[in-house]
């Protein structure tokens, strides 16, 4: 009878403390949180500003030049959660901030596709957005780089 307790008191303790990994980053995410610029494209209107209780702001032109009054500029606001090394920013607001000449770039399709951190460090910030195909091959749809 104690042989029991001990065994079902150890498959309870073992269930409640076990912890998946999978949710464990290989980063230290708390170097995540601030203000981001997109490398190679103007700052003032291409940044990402990561806040710890989950929420986000964006700024998108896609343009280097920040004069460059043919693109639009927008700015996102949402949440966005961490699992592992995989980033995933859910979109709650949209709105123009510059309307330009040229086509907009919300007027592109979305697809279902998976965004990985690929660097974190003090300075840097990698994203690669990805699309798995139904062959099963993975098709890099972006690399994006930003930094402080």
């Amino acid at each position: 009878m104690i042989k029991r307790i001990v065994l079902v008191t150890l498959v309870v303790f073992t269930l409640f403390n076990c912890s998946s990994d999978d949710d464990a980053s290989s980063f230290d995410l708390s170097l995540l949180y601030g203000k981001w610029f997109r490398v190679g494209l103007c700052q003032q209107y291409n940044s990402l500003q990561l806040n710890q209780d989950g929420t986000y702001e964006s700024f998108f032109s896609g343009s280097a030049d920040c004069n460059d009054s043919a693109v639009d500029v927008y700015k996102y606001t949402g949440t966005y959660v961490v699992n592992g090394d995989f980033y995933t920013a859910n979109r709650l607001t949209s709105e123009l901030i510059i309307d330009g000449t040229d086509i907009s770039t919300n007027d592109f399709e979305q697809i279902d596709a998976v965004t990985e951190i690929i660097e974190l460090t003090e300075t840097t910030f990698k994203l690669r957005t990805y699309v798995e195909r139904e062959n099963g091959v993975i098709e890099t749809i972006e690399t994006s780089e930003y930094e402080r």
